[in-house]
């Protein structure tokens, strides 16, 4: 059964979000906590990509979300995540992150 469009749209998407996923994700957060961030992702990627094709009607919108959610978890768990990209950004954008000498603490 080939994909349409719109779930090739949100599969695409899903494989270049962990980075930006994880601009908001941080460090302490439990992965129960970031993979719901990682679901509301894939629910928004889901609603757009069908939206945006021209197919947002019920089972369409529900397969763009689950392409985008298991697109977002196998590109973060084989690519951003072993790289060290993904889990690099949550520290450098983490709002409790350490103190350097010069920032006067």
């Amino acid at each position: 059964m080939p994909l349409t469009n719109a779930e090739l749209w949100a599969a695409a998407l899903g494989y270049v979000l962990p980075p930006v996923i994880a601009i908001v994700a941080q460090p302490r957060w439990t992965g129960a906590v970031k993979g719901l961030l990682m679901l509301v992702v894939a629910l928004l990627v889901g609603l757009g990509t069908a939206y945006f094709n021209g197919n947002f009607s019920g089972k369409p919108i529900v397969t763009c979300m689950l392409t985008a959610a298991i697109a977002i978890g196998i590109a973060y768990h084989t690519v951003w995540r072993p790289s060290g990209i993904a889990p690099g950004i949550e520290r450098a954008t983490s709002t409790a992150g350490p103190r350097h000498a010069a920032d006067g603490a």
